[in-house]
């Protein structure tokens, strides 16, 4: 249930001629984790969001009449059990600041709704609320930070949200894939739904005009952007939710280069102290194109039980990043009880031939409609198919609770 408070001050004084109001809401998560890994030295136990991501977002809407509307959104996500930390701004503010998660403002009539800013990209919903039970992206996901159903140029890099890098790909070390989740600069289109079918259009302008330079010992192009265009299709109707979402990323000739400023620590209890750096996620090769395909669909087969599917490719300009992904779940609810399960695998047929698979649990206890109890396992397996290396087995346990409004 969504909390929703007429808006007061100012936007009272316009209701004359339409009616604002503001929404607040979001999403609390904060549970035991245990993470168990064969490189012993990455055994962890943390208290996290594990079922999904802690949020809290802010959504205004004024009604304009003639079923024209406009309204935006701004929501923030915090990872960490104290918060956003605010120091640091610039090192930070992508992964931690105020307004780092999805951000838009958007036109909303008979034609359908067009939006502007940093929406979530629809390969994330067909990931996570089609394809695959409800995981989100948090432990048992197919889509999550340590495990994603496709290779090549994402959106999904922790630190870099807002921009496209090159998700890295070796069979000797864990390679956790590539995501959609959004970038910024871009232009969507969800059209109305046509008989339970609708189609929706994302377009994020390439830039190309800078050329390479060196700053800070670091080759890159700053003022370049990647070109991303999206397509998807979802049909709704009766027991049967199907979407099929097509992203594909463009380097311009100069190519590009995502880099994050890392500001000076101090050395504590004998730790040395670092200086302000200039890191590099990944160079994006100059014309380099990359695609990630996703077919999903969810079958209602009684009213306690739902299975889902996922038949995903992935290709790029350079034959770097080519193959396809799998995945099979199941969702089953009795009383207040979820049952959730799903396995997925990722067949890379690319000279690093680094396959993936990954099985997921999970079980909720509904004590509302906004507030449960739940359990989460997952087992991760990297580039399973090579010679074992440190590391490329992990399991994950959560216990937690989490309360949304």
């Amino acid at each position: 249930m969504k909390k929703t408070l007429v808006a007061l001050a100012t936007l009272a004084a316009v209701s004359a001629y339409a009616q604002s109001t503001v929404v607040i809401d979001g999403y609390f998560d904060r549970g035991y984790l245990a993470t168990n890994n064969n490189n012993n030295v990455a055994d962890t136990t943390t208290v996290a969001s594990n079922a999904g991501t802690t949020t809290f977002g802010i959504k205004v809407r004024e009604n304009l009449g003639g079923g024209l509307s406009i309204g935006g959104s701004v929501n923030t996500d915090w990872a960490d059990i104290g918060g956003a930390t605010q120091t640091s701004g610039v090192a930070n503010a992508q992964g931690s600041g105020f307004a780092n998660s999805q951000s838009f403002v958007d036109v909303t009539g008979n034609f359908g709704t067009v939006r502007l800013g940093t929406p979530n990209n629809f390969t994330l919903t067909n990931a996570t609320a089609v394809a695959s039970p409800a995981f989100s992206t948090g432990i048992g996901s197919a889509y999550s930070s340590a495990f994603s159903i496709a290779n090549g140029i994402n959106t999904g890099t922790s630190g870099y949200g807002g921009t496209a890098n090159l998700a890295a790909g070796s069979a000797s070390a864990a390679a956790t894939g590539a995501r959609a989740i959004r970038i910024s600069n871009t232009i969507q289109y969800s059209s109305p739904s046509f008989s339970g079918m609708s189609v929706h259009v994302g377009i994020t302008p390439q830039n190309n005009n800078v050329t390479k330079a060196a700053l800070a010992g670091v080759d890159q192009a700053p003022g370049n952007t990647v070109g991303v265009t999206e397509y998807a299709l979802r049909y709704t109707n009766g027991p049967i939710d199907a979407m099929y979402t097509s992203i594909k990323y463009e380097v311009g000739s100069n190519g590009t280069t995502q880099s994050r400023f890392t500001a000076a620590t101090n050395g504590t209890l004998g730790a040395t102290a670092a200086a302000a750096t200039i890191t590099t996620n990944s160079s994006l090769a100059a014309s380099l194109k990359s695609t990630q395909n996703l077919l999903g669909a969810t079958y209602q087969v009684m009213p306690a039980l739902k299975l889902h599917a996922g038949i995903g490719t992935f290709t790029s300009s350079d034959d770097a990043n080519k193959g396809k992904s799998t995945s099979f779940g199941a969702t089953y609810t009795t009383g207040a009880w979820d049952i959730l399960g799903q396995m997925a695998s990722v067949d890379d047929t690319a000279s690093t031939d680094g396959d993936r698979k990954m099985t997921g649990l999970g079980v909720n206890y509904n004590f509302s409609k906004t507030a449960r109890a739940y359990v989460r396992y997952d087992s991760l397996k990297y580039a399973h198919n090579q010679n074992f290396f440190a590391g490329n087995e992990v399991t994950r346990t959560a216990v937690g609770v989490s309360k949304s409004f």
